[in-house]
């Protein structure tokens, strides 16, 4: 009987194989994006949560002891727990599991860039336009990627502007959903007056 593939070959809403991601991770090319992943919010957040879930595994390897019995298992179990649902958060507490959905952190993303000074208009900037409405984020595990597109007030320095964004939206996405890790991508994508 041939050998089952580690997550049965689940994939990501952009159609990403979650199996290479996960490979890509665990070779620690985790930061090695090719084209598509460049521009996909959710092999991002997937590759992103991937390396930090593999991080523990690698330090291991490195420094030349054996892993504990079970390691290599509960980290594949946690994966594939993770890919199950690809459009929301996962953290796992005591009292059961915590779920937000993707839709939700690009809300939080948007209106916390909307109350940045200088931002006129935040909104999210998805990759395949109507074939992934809610493509401003992508969310796997607590790792999230976000793309939004802000018009500035003319005579606000942009890029100052932008680095706001980034910091605040950053910051309401860890305190207001528990997310970890949070990468905000902005494009000034109009000026007004």
């Amino acid at each position: 009987m041939p050998a089952k593939p580690p997550l049965d070959t689940a994939s990501l809403p952009c159609g990403a194989d979650v199996d290479l991601l996960l490979e890509q991770a665990a070779a620690d090319r985790g930061a090695d994006w090719d084209a598509h992943q460049r521009g996909c919010v959710h092999c991002q957040a997937a590759l992103g949560e991937f390396t930090a879930l593999w991080t523990p595994v690698a330090q291991l390897a490195v420094a030349r002891v054996s892993a504990p019995p079970g390691l290599v298992a509960a980290v594949m179990t946690q994966a594939r727990r993770l890919v199950r649902d690809v459009w929301h958060t996962l953290e796992v507490t005591e009292l059961g599991t915590i779920r937000i959905a993707a839709r939700t952190v690009a809300a939080l993303a948007r209106d916390s860039a909307r109350m940045v000074p200088g931002v006129r208009v935040a909104l999210g900037r998805g990759p395949g336009g109507d074939r992934y409405p809610d493509a401003a984020a992508g969310v796997l595990g607590r790792t999230a990627v976000v793309d939004l597109a802000v018009a500035v007030g003319y005579g606000d320095q942009g890029h100052r502007v932008a680095r706001e964004v980034q910091r605040r939206v950053a910051a309401t996405l860890r305190d207001q959903v528990g997310l970890r890790d949070v990468t905000v991508n902005v494009t000034i994508a109009d000026v007004v007056e």
